[in-house]
């Protein structure tokens, strides 16, 4: 499966695109139909994933019970808002503008490959996150076999 890796800062325009890197659309399998869901994640930050990278990751989330409270708050945090995102010709994806609005996403928006998924961040939120990664990541890097 291919990775997706590199940080890119991107416009967005007056209708919600993004421009998706061309080193990152070329890792977009067949299987994805160039689509991505877009759903909110976690540290004020939206996920993109490809579209069968998102079947697998639904089919996980189905199999939480319902029955839990957490696990439906879980369910409608991350999906009350999102939605599918298709590329078009000239490498766009239109977020929905509900989830750019709750990340704080206007004009800019800095893409980050995660394994088999994107993250989309406020590009302040980025550069704070990081900040504190910068701090501690051997210390917590200590706690994972890598």
């Amino acid at each position: 499966m291919p990775q997706f890796l590199g940080e890119y800062q991107v416009p967005v325009d007056e209708k919600g695109r993004i421009f998706v890197p061309a080193e990152l659309r070329r890792k977009l399998p067949p299987e994805a139909a160039d689509t991505l869901v877009v759903i909110r994640g976690f540290d004020r930050c939206l996920i993109a994933y490809p579209l069968h990278v998102w079947e697998e990751t639904s089919s996980k989330m189905m199999r939480l019970p319902q029955t839990d409270r957490n696990a439906r708050m879980l369910i409608r945090g991350m999906l009350s808002q999102a939605g599918e995102a298709r590329l078009d010709k000239q490498g766009r994806a239109a977020i929905p503008r509900k989830l750019l609005e709750r990340v704080g996403i206007a004009d800019q928006v800095i893409v980050i490959g995660a394994l088999d998924k994107l993250e989309l961040w406020n590009p302040d939120d980025w550069n704070r996150f990081m900040s504190e990664a910068d701090v501690s990541m051997e210390e917590v890097a200590q706690n994972f076999d890598l």
